[in-house]
């Protein structure tokens, strides 16, 4: 998935799906440390795996943004509908 915002030029994005990421995998970081009795029980749940209804929602609106942010639109880019500005005048 973040291979497909190596070559974004949206920043919102690529920070956004950057946030989303870390969020996603310091959740299970602290869930495997709590595990191994390297860290204080938090009651934090295992993404996607332990039950819970506001943790399960959360997460799966929090997937569907970051599914969202690396979606590519092949047809946008050959539409004629679409006109990039180039930064020039067009007035002559």
């Amino acid at each position: 998935m973040l291979v497909k915002l190596l070559d974004e030029d949206n920043s919102f994005a690529i920070l956004a799906a950057a946030g989303l990421v870390i969020e996603f995998g310091l959740q299970a970081l602290i869930n495997m440390m709590v595990n191994v009795q390297l860290a204080p029980s938090k009651g934090m749940t295992l993404p996607f795996i332990s039950y819970g209804g506001s943790s399960m929602l959360a997460l799966s609106i929090g997937m569907g943004l970051l599914l969202a942010f690396t979606r590519r639109n092949p047809y946008l880019t050959r539409s004629p509908y679409v006109v990039k500005w180039s930064g020039e005048s067009l007035t002559a």
